[in-house]
């Protein structure tokens, strides 16, 4: 089952809000819809259910869910590859805070978009798009993931939401996703500008002092992180040595599940 609402942000912006009752990928849906020239620009697939499914006989059978934020934007941007650049950070800075304003944990950040709550991984934020003749984007789409436990979101907090919404309809995950497409779209209006928004990324960074892998001289090595450069994005990595190791590839890190 599926509902699609349509609302306006205080500045003006439109989002349309396709809600799922439960789904096997909001990210596949999304990549559907985003090849379809007719979904615009700011369409969201939401659901705060995700299903996993094995075979049977031929025949899919459900095994099991997880609950919390799962969430695909597609967007349909003006702008060239360079601007891109900082986005995955400012939308990982944008659901943390958001999920802060839901939670007493302690929240956090892992290079680039990994989101920890007191100390483990929760979730991410993953961006893939489609280049229109190498020189802007014909989409974009952001993915917002989190595993949300009633330990972290008390029941009791989702009640207190719903009084302030005034809608039994509406789960407490649907508010929260709308959170933070509402911390989202603030910073992404700012994009040509994104270090004035990037404190907001580095304040929230929870790597700062500890060990992270990497890979590097076709080996992997593990070393403190000193912190993230501001204007570009890169992991900084204490080696001992001068200069620092600069990362600029996810894929050439991992992060640890858990931050002791």
């Amino acid at each position: 089952m599926k509902s699609i609402v349509t609302y306006r942000e205080a500045d003006g912006t439109i989002i349309n809000f396709e809600a799922h009752s439960s789904l096997k990928s909001p990210i596949d849906l999304a990549r559907y819809y985003a090849k379809e020239k007719n979904y615009p620009d700011r369409y969201v697939v939401f659901t705060d259910r995700l299903v996993k499914s094995k075979t049977v006989n031929t025949k899919d059978i459900e095994s099991e869910a997880e609950y919390g934020i799962f969430m695909s934007c597609i967007l349909r941007p003006s702008i060239f590859p360079s601007q891109a650049a900082l986005l995955s950070a400012l939308s990982t800075a944008a659901m943390v805070s958001a999920l802060e304003e839901h939670t007493d944990r302690e929240m956090g950040i892992g290079w680039v978009s990994d989101v920890y709550c007191d100390g483990m991984k929760i979730g991410s934020v993953s961006l893939e798009g489609k280049l229109d003749n190498f020189t802007t984007y014909e989409y974009i789409i952001i993915s917002f993931n989190a595993k949300l436990s009633k330990d972290n979101f008390p029941p009791t907090l989702a009640d207190m939401i719903k009084k302030v919404f005034e809608s039994e309809n509406t789960s407490v995950n649907m508010i929260i996703a709308r959170s933070i497409l509402t911390r989202f779209f603030k910073f992404y209006q700012n994009l040509k500008t994104p270090q004035k928004f990037m404190s907001e990324y580095t304040q929230r960074f929870a790597l700062r002092g500890k060990k992270v892998k990497y890979f590097c001289d076709e080996k992997w090595k593990s070393h403190k992180v000193l912190g993230v450069d501001s204007r570009t994005g890169e992991l900084i990595i204490d080696n001992g040595r001068d200069p620092d190791i600069r990362v600029s590839s996810p894929a050439l890190i991992q992060n640890p599940k858990k931050i002791k």
